[in-house]
Parts: structure tokens; C-alpha cells; sequence
């Protein structure tokens, strides 16, 4: 009613360190939709006419955690896993339990999260892309395809039932789609916003990986998507 949060509270109710949620509010802030204080963060005046643009901020990041949480408790002990670049795949560091697990990342924000929790991780090295903070160019694709993944967990920017995964970039895409094809178990998370969405460059068919998402997802259409796990069903067993 305030539309006030702390960090500590937000913490708590959704489960995260409270290292991710200051990032996450961080970024909020650079959209320009909160103030942030010492502690916490309040809306922004300029755009509290408009709250359900903020709440939505605040729903999806609830819903990133749900899908974030289930996806950490796929990996097992004692295996490679690749996790992509994006805010939740982000969040799944703070869940990840499994031992003696080597994670490999491209992303430089999720390399700092790994090592703040101490979970050995490995990066292929090449040009860092200043716009999505990642590091990939042909080398990193071509290095990519000696390596061996147990679980791999990836982001796309749409989703549809006739076209398949797809991205924005074209070297992203060919990364993607090397990762997947080096894998036994690849994943999309994705929340239901990404459905029915269509971008310029396809990585990969439907049938080609699981997808995770969250209950705001039509059950009638789930069939149409291939294999889907909903976090109706699943988020209870995650926790």
C-alpha cells in the first residue's frame, strides 16, 4: 500500500539472497520504476499512476524465483551443467544445493554469483558483448562444441508452438544451439510472457528441449509446446 519493500523482506518471502534481490532492485531502478534506499526501495512517484506497471515487475520477479527454484533442484550431484545468461538462471545460483557440480557460463553476472557462493565454475573465454555482459564470439561456439553437459539451462525471447525457440542475435543463437546439442538434458525457462512470441533468429525446435515455466501458462495449451513442465504442478515439490 506504501509501495515500499525491504530487501529483507522480499529475501524471505521469495526464498533468494538478499544480494540477488539488490541487484534485482538495482535494475528496477535503471528502469526507472523504484527509488532505492538504504535497505529497500519505494515506487517511483513519477510512475506510481500506473501501478500495475510496477506490479508487474514485482510479480515477474516472483515468478523468475518459482521457475528459478524448480530448475536448481534438477541438478544432481557431480554434474556439468551449463546455465545461460538471464535474471533467472541468475536466481537459480542461490538454490543450487547438488555437490561437487562444475558449472559453465558465458555470462559474467552469473560467474560473480558462482564465485560469492564458492561453486566451481568455468568459462570458455573470448570477446566480451558489452550489451548482454556475456562473452562470446566464434571461437567461444567452436570451443563449445568439445564440451559435454549433463543439464543445461537456457533463456530464449520467444516461444512459439510452429517455429520453435528464438532469440534476438544470430551468435547467441548459434550458441544456444551448440549448448543444446552438447547436452542430455537442456531446459528453457521462461515465463508465460514468452509465449506466442516470435524473434528473428531460431536456435532450436520445440522438441529439442524441456520447457520450465509458470502457472499463468493456458493448460490447453501446453500440448502445443512440446514437452512442458508447469510450475502449478511442480513448485510445491521444489521447495
Amino acid at each position: 500500500q506504501t509501495g515500499e519493500v525491504l530487501v529483507e523482506d522480499l529475501a524471505r518471502e521469495l526464498d533468494l539472497s538478499q544480494t540477488t534481490i539488490r541487484r534485482d532492485l538495482q535494475k528496477m531502478e535503471d528502469m526507472k520504476l523504484v527509488h532505492r534506499f538504504y535497505g529497500g526501495a519505494i515506487l517511483n512517484k513519477d510512475t506510481q499512476m500506473e501501478p500495475t506497471m510496477n506490479a508487474k515487475h514485482l510479480v515477474n520477479m516472483q515468478k523468475k524465483a518459482v521457475i528459478a527454484k524448480y530448475a536448481a533442484s534438477l541438478i544432481q550431484d557431480n554434474d556439468i551443467v551449463y546455465l545461460d545468461a538471464g535474471t533467472t538462471t541468475e536466481m537459480m545460483i542461490d538454490y543450487i544445493h547438488a555437490k561437487n557440480i562444475l558449472v559453465v557460463t558465458q555470462a559474467l553476472s552469473i560467474l560473480d554469483r558462482l564465485y560469492e557462493r564458492q561453486i566451481r565454475c568455468y568459462t570458455l573465454g573470448g570477446y566480451i558483448k558489452f550489451s548482454t555482459n556475456i562473452i562470446v564470439d566464434n571461437d567461444t561456439i567452436e570451443k563449445m562444441a568439445a564440451m559435454n553437459f549433463n543439464i543445461s539451462f537456457l533463456g530464449c525471447n520467444g516461444i512459439h508452438s510452429l517455429v520453435g525457440f528464438s532469440t534476438t542475435n544470430e551468435i547467441e543463437a548459434m550458441l544456444k544451439k551448440m549448448i543444446i546439442s552438447r547436452t542430455k538434458s537442456a531446459y528453457i525457462l521462461a515465463d508465460s510472457s514468452k509465449f506466442d512470441q516470435i524473434s528473428n533468429i531460431k536456435f532450436a525446435d520445440k522438441e529439442d528441449a524441456v520447457i520450465i515455466t509458470d502457472k499463468e501458462l493456458d493448460p490447453q495449451a501446453v500440448s502445443d509446446y512440446g514437452k512442458v513442465i508447469s510450475i502449478v504442478e511442480s513448485a510445491d515439490r521444489s521447495r
